[in-house]
């Protein structure tokens, strides 16, 4: 399945696999911290290593090591890649928000 992301294999790599006996991947299933999966997160809603610093009260330099660290985590080279992955394990909402709060809403327009 790394190869349908458009992912190369590299040494340590994680390997995502199918679905199977209708069990989802989870966020757990992945090997990185609690932190690490926080800076995932907001870096797949496509912030800037600045801004996910400010989310999450650090400094910039600490997120360029966690990001580092995710790559090499994931066997990822980019934010794209490591975006589909985190999709992958359930960590992402798969609607963006205003799609989401208009779905609660009940929300239909006529055309």
């Amino acid at each position: 399945m790394l190869s349908e992301l458009g992912a190369s294999r590299k040494p340590g790599a994680i390997q995502l696999r199918t679905v199977q006996n209708n069990r989802k991947p989870s966020p757990q299933s992945l090997p990185l911290t609690i932190r690490e999966q926080d800076v995932l997160r907001e870096l797949a809603q496509g912030k800037s290593n600045k801004k996910i610093a400010r989310a999450l009260s650090l400094s910039p330099h600490t997120i360029d090591g966690y990001v580092k660290d995710i790559y090499r985590k994931l066997g990822v080279c980019n934010r794209s890649m490591a975006t589909a992955v985190a999709f992958h394990h359930g960590m992402l909402n798969p609607l963006p928000p205003i799609v989401d709060t208009l779905q609660r809403a009940h929300y239909h327009p006529t055309a």
